[in-house]
């Protein structure tokens, strides 16, 4: 049996990396015959924004070829990312809302001054999920106090919120063996039972929940709906909303909170349009290629959750399309 599940789990990793590979091509051929470079960074492998990123790399090449558009997977996300985009080694990332308002406003330690960056669109939401075994006998998130966690490796303003949440209800690494790893180590640790809980952004379609779903029984476990509700005013970026379905496993009420694309406030205005216009134009395939995220895009408001000002090359698209 446990042969069987690790051939199940390499199968289905097996089959994420072929997707992606089709829809970006080989890396290798990234600033070719001089092109300038629209790099994407998006997350590592596994995640819906690096399934997200690798489909429009595919559309910018494919629409704009005078771009050598490709999608950069690699560790970390918003703070690394932006860290990337500033350096100039990226050009487009994927944000959650936490992660673009500080960077905007230059919020310390990892700000020292408001940073020059814009919104473009936002995407599907992001789910901060807990996920337990499904015959644990935690019933809300402050049950956790006292057994081992992971989350977030260190510098993370996810890892920040979601250290934040716990300590609202009473878990701090003072009380409770918090694993700071990453996604992929939390997932094996988990399936193998040497967590009792796991605290990250997965949601719609990812693939180490669906690997921790596919290899053990799971469930998503509820915070409390009092503390929960001190923690969301001091973060205003969440709402709470039914989760589990997709995974087979009964809804539970998870934090929902919004994922976007941002840029420099640098990047020229025609640039922003066309990267911009790659993703709305090809709606109907995006909806093939990422059936477990696109239903969640609000497409009649494309600032929805975006907690920074849009980039003027965004704005042009929108309005040219009457929906802004």
């Amino acid at each position: 049996m446990k042969g069987q599940k690790r051939m199940m789990r390499w199968m289905v990793f097996v089959c994420f990396i072929g997707f992606t590979l089709l829809l970006v091509g080989p890396l290798e051929e990234a600033g070719a015959a001089g092109k300038p470079p629209m790099r994407i960074k998006s997350s590592s492998i596994g995640g819906s924004w690096y399934a997200g990123g690798s489909a429009w790399a595919k559309l910018i090449g494919d629409k704009y070829p005078e771009f050598q558009a490709v999608n950069i997977a690699a560790p970390g996300l918003d703070n690394e990312s932006l860290k990337r985009m500033f350096r100039k080694e990226a050009e487009l990332v994927f944000l959650t809302g936490p992660g673009a308002y500080n960077a905007y406003k230059g919020v310390p330690p990892v700000w020292k001054e408001p940073m020059p960056l814009r919104g473009l669109f936002g995407i599907w939401p992001g789910v901060l999920n807990t996920v337990v075994g499904a015959d644990s006998k935690f019933q809300v998130l402050q049950d956790l106090k006292g057994t081992k966690i992971a989350t977030y490796v260190p510098g993370d303003i996810n890892g920040e919120q979601v250290l934040a949440l716990l300590k609202h209800h009473g878990i701090t690494e003072e009380n409770t063996k918090i694993y700071k790893i990453m996604k992929s180590d939390a997932a094996r640790m988990f399936i193998d039972g040497a967590l009792d809980a796991v605290v990250y952004y997965y949601g719609y379609g990812h693939a180490n929940l669906k690997e921790m779903s596919s290899s053990r029984k799971i469930r998503f476990l509820p915070n409390d709906p009092i503390k929960v509700q001190a923690f969301m005013k001091e973060s205003p970026f969440y709402y709470i909303a039914d989760f589990g379905a997709e995974f087979g496993v009964p809804n539970a009420k998870q934090l929902i909170g919004p994922y976007h694309t941002a840029c420099r406030a640098d990047m020229p205005e025609e640039t922003a349009y066309k990267v911009t216009k790659a993703w709305f134009d090809n709606l109907d395939w995006l909806r093939k290629v990422l059936p477990s995220n696109m239903p969640y895009q609000n497409m009649k408001e494309p600032a929805a959750g975006v907690p920074i000002p849009l980039h003027p090359g965004a704005v042009k698209y929108f309005k040219e399309k009457g929906i802004m």
